[in-house]
């Protein structure tokens, strides 16, 4: 089965995909405790014949929410995201469509997917989408000291022929998907590894080279092999504490942009049930 992500023509759909071909995609992860900041840019090719409306189909993990979204075509026209009421922002992106300019709209389909669409997309066109979500990771079913990030194939799919003959990309057509995952625990990070895929893996610092100044509550992982993904990633971080009750608060100040300095609190509550054991089958109960 394809993985429904990607940038599609709005009259041909699906078998028309391999029209704009996903070219090279980079994702970066911050995982700070139980939380992930993502942020995918992800550079796509037309190799259409002709002028098409399309749509940029991408599915959100669980529980993820949308920070920000932009796109840029052939590195000079920025189409960025802006919230209105849902009929007005058609409107906008309409009259756009129909005086021959670029735009984009972004819509909601369910509650893990999200469209874009963008109008006038000529042949031969480059198209940078920026998207930034967060999300909650969740815990390991195999233990409550262990959280298991998962990386949706979504982020860099595997789909039609790699690129060739595309001028702004050059020839190194293997070097495609670049992944950095930086991780901050509050308390030692005891283990990180991959069921998935093999991964590199830097302790104590949030890049690759080690440093001098080492943290065990820091690391960093990286892809294996810069290809697209057949599957999804999935890391696997053990630590201290992620048992036990904990509150992150994260300040947003009127010096970096803020209309008035702004506190926002999240509280980590991992359930612990005493529970009696299950009587087994056959036993009767008193």
């Amino acid at each position: 089965m394809s993985t429904r992500v990607g940038i599609v023509p709005l009259e041909g759909g699906w078998s028309l995909r391999d029209e704009y071909p996903l070219v090279r995609s980079r994702c970066n992860y911050n995982v700070v405790d139980v939380y992930t900041i993502a942020e995918i840019t992800q550079d796509y090719h037309s190799n259409a014949s002709v002028n098409r409306n399309v749509e940029y189909v991408f599915p959100m993990p669980p529980s993820a929410a949308v920070c920000s979204f932009k796109a840029v075509i052939n590195d000079t026209k920025i189409i960025k995201g802006v919230v209105k009421e849902k009929s007005e922002a058609k409107k906008v992106f309409d009259q756009a469509v129909a005086k021959g300019k670029t735009a984009g709209l972004l819509q909601q389909e369910h509650a893990d997917v999200f469209r874009v669409s963008l109008g006038n997309i000529t042949p031969r066109t480059k198209i940078s989408v920026y998207i930034s979500f967060v999300s909650i990771v969740v815990h390991d079913g195999s233990s409550a000291q262990a959280l298991r990030i998962t990386l949706p194939t979504a982020v860099a799919p595997r789909y039609g022929n790699p690129p060739t003959d595309i001028p702004w990309f050059g020839t190194n057509v293997q070097n495609r998907f670049e992944l950095a995952v930086s991780i901050q625990m509050n308390k030692p990070i005891t283990s990180v590894s991959s069921p998935s895929h093999p991964i590199g893996l830097t302790l104590g610092c949030h890049q690759q080279e080690p440093t001098s100044d080492h943290d065990p509550s820091k690391a960093y992982v990286y892809l294996g092999t810069p290809t697209m993904l057949d599957d999804d990633i999935v890391i696997v971080v053990s630590a201290q504490g992620l048992d036990t009750p904990r509150c992150s608060v994260e300040r947003w100040l009127d010096s970096e942009g803020a209309e008035e300095t702004t506190d926002a609190y999240a509280l980590t509550l991992v359930p612990k049930f005493d529970l009696p054991p299950l009587p087994c089958q056959g036993e009767s109960g008193s």
